[in-house]
Order: C-alpha cells, then structure tokens, then sequence
C-alpha cells in the first residue's frame, strides 16, 4: 500500500469502488445470491475495507487467493459477513 505501481490507480480508491460496487450488487438482490467476479488483489483490498481490517494489512492478513476459488460474504448495508474464504473449485 505504501507503494502502488506507478501510474496505477490508489489502493484505498480501488478498495472504496469495488465496496460501493458490492454494497449495490447486495441492495438490487436483497435475499439473492450472485457471482461477482474479481481480480486477486482488488478482492482482498475489498475484502479488508468491507470488513474493517486496515488496508496497508491486505497482504499479510490474506497473503493468497487461489485462482477461481470461492469467497462468499453477506453484504447488508454498510454489514459484512465472511462466510467462505478461498475455496477451491472441485
């Protein structure tokens, strides 16, 4: 967080963007499941926003996602809750 690549957009930006995103998903399918899908880092930067850990910690708190796995939240207004953390698809 300290240091973003170059011309890059602002971590905390990213974070703040991707949790609004996720924040209208969850509100136009109240009770309803959907597929988000998201990049590595943009997903634990959201991940850390949404659910109150500090951002400069995204790296040591979730250090890896695997590729294609699933994390599942429940997002209720301005409520997160973790449910599944990178699990792998069969």
């Amino acid at each position: 967080m300290a240091h973003p690549f170059p011309g890059a957009e602002d971590p905390r930006a990213a974070a703040d963007r991707g949790a609004a995103a996720l924040r209208r998903i969850a509100g136009a399918h109240r009770g309803g499941r959907v597929l988000v899908v998201a990049h590595n880092t943009l997903l634990r930067l959201v991940l850390c926003s949404l659910l109150g850990i500090p951002l400069a910690e995204y790296r040591r708190v979730l250090p890896r996602l695997l590729n294609a796995a699933v994390t599942e939240i429940r997002v209720d207004g301005d409520r997160t809750a973790l449910l599944s953390l990178n699990v792998p698809c069969a």
